[in-house]
């Protein structure tokens, strides 16, 4: 599909690690297209490329408490999205309801900068705690990324649907097969584009 977007639309993917919430966000690329897109994730970034390396540096220069780097990375390119028009779909666990909150004002914040509108729609990947746990345990095993327990179990602790905030949200299985969890994020989707 290629979608000439007269506007950015922005879909921030959230779920427990473990949940399905890549493989969702890759699907779906492949549903929009790459040229159409602008993906997010901070288990997929580059940490080594000029691009993060050179960002880093500024924050550095500027004070900004290394904690925040990748994030204020990936907010830089959210911005350029919405510059540019484009489908930004930003794959992050997103448990603090408050950090969300502050997060989803400032992206508005530069939709007005840049004299458009930024529809949104929050994708919730739902998984039993144990089944996502035991995807990250494999995957670590298998020399891939995952948090620790710790983390995990903090994630399990706060997490909780956002429906009730307002956002337009879709509500998809992380067990179930990915492509009907697509085809549910792109009848959400459709209306915002």
């Amino acid at each position: 599909m290629s979608i000439d977007n007269p506007h950015p639309v922005i879909i921030l993917i959230r779920g427990l690690p473990g949940s399905g919430k890549s493989y969702i966000a890759k699907a779906l690329l492949g549903e929009l297209g790459n040229k159409t897109v602008v993906m997010l994730d901070p288990d997929t970034t580059d940490y080594k490329s000029e691009d993060y390396i050179s960002h880093t540096k500024t924050l550095r220069l500027e004070g900004v408490d290394e904690a925040l780097h990748v994030y204020r990375f990936l907010r830089a390119k959210a911005y350029k999205g919405i510059a540019d028009k484009k489908i930004i779909i930003w794959n992050q666990p997103f448990t603090n309801l408050e950090i969300f909150n502050k997060m989803v004002t400032n992206l508005n914040i530069q939709a007005n900068v840049n004299q458009t509108i930024l529809p949104l729609l929050v994708v919730e990947v739902e998984i039993e705690n144990c089944v996502a746990k035991e995807r990250v345990k494999s995957r670590k095993q298998s020399g891939g990324h995952g948090p620790s327990d710790n983390t995990f179990n903090r994630f399990t602790n706060d997490y909780r649907t956002f429906a009730e905030e307002g956002y337009n949200t879709v509500t998809v299985q992380g067990e179930e097969d990915v492509s009907r969890s697509v085809d549910r994020i792109m009848k959400s989707l459709n209306p915002l584009l």
